[in-house]
């Protein structure tokens, strides 16, 4: 199986990883900083993620509603 690599990503994060650990200048500091940035990273993900569900599920019903209601005023129509 192929991974795709964001490299852009993999970039910036090894910047922040330097830059941290310039500043504090201690390994364990800067894991601990890492690890609570990418959890955070993984929670507004999946946050997103999730409103994009619920969003596309309300366009698909109200789709849905609209397809039912024209072939509710066609049969209305035919009955006349």
């Amino acid at each position: 199986m192929k991974i795709k690599v964001n490299w852009k990503m993999f970039l910036v994060f090894f910047i922040i990883i330097g830059g941290l650990y310039y500043i504090t200048k201690n390994f364990w500091i800067t894991a601990g900083i890492m690890v609570i940035l990418l959890l955070i990273d993984g929670f507004l993900r999946e946050y997103d993620l999730k409103k994009r569900g619920e969003k596309q599920a309300d366009d698909i019903l109200k789709g849905l509603e609209e397809d039912g209601n024209e072939d509710d005023s066609d049969d209305k129509e035919d009955t006349k």
